[in-house]
């Protein structure tokens, strides 16, 4: 059994937190772009994932990814209950590619804008990947969760591996980024 310290100063001040009511909300919640607005300024990296389906290799780009344990190895993907890629991650073997700084065409290409000819596919263990991915996890599908208008899909790694120096492609404010440069030489 793990120990677990106690911090009162967090934990027994949660008991007199309150929720703001919707007509104490500043914007209004009935307001969702302003909503999705504030949400975007949280910086998030992007993965694509990958399944396959027939005789083809399919992935979908999503912003909405997080470890989740250690032991089991479990990730979570929230995706959206309409999104055609969702049935497939409930039923079959997964990977989640983490877009590096030099992938923002494929970021697009399973985002709505394809480019013919672009992906390079590694099929050595599981479901397809994409090569030149900043890191990767093979996963099988563990448990779904309801999220509202999404589908929180938990994966059970089965194997990953990354590049040491690839930088991360990352979403901000509706825009495409990445890391700033370590002038600091770190």
């Amino acid at each position: 059994m793990t120990d677990i310290m106690w911090n009162a100063d967090i934990y027994e001040n949660a008991v007199d937190a309150r929720t703001l009511e919707s007509d104490q909300a500043t914007p209004a919640l009935g307001d969702p772009r302003q909503l999705r607005n504030a949400l975007g300024s949280f910086a998030t990296g992007v993965i694509v994932v990958t399944y396959e389906s027939g005789d083809a290799y399919h992935g979908v780009t999503v912003n909405s990814f997080t470890s989740v344990s250690l032991d089991p190895s479990l990730v979570l993907v929230s995706m959206k209950r309409t999104s055609r890629a969702l049935t497939y991650l409930l039923e079959r073997p997964f990977a989640i590619n983490i877009m590096s700084d030099a992938q923002l065409d494929t970021a697009l290409h399973f985002a709505g804008q394809p480019k013919e000819d672009l992906i390079e596919w590694v099929t050595d263990d599981g479901a397809p990947r994409i090569n030149g991915s900043a890191a990767y996890f093979q996963c099988t599908p563990w448990a779904s969760y309801d999220g509202g208008d999404h589908v929180l899909v938990l994966g059970r790694v089965l194997s990953y591996g990354q590049q040491e120096e690839a930088r991360p492609l990352l979403f901000h404010r509706g825009q495409w980024t990445s890391l700033a440069a370590d002038d600091a030489g770190r």
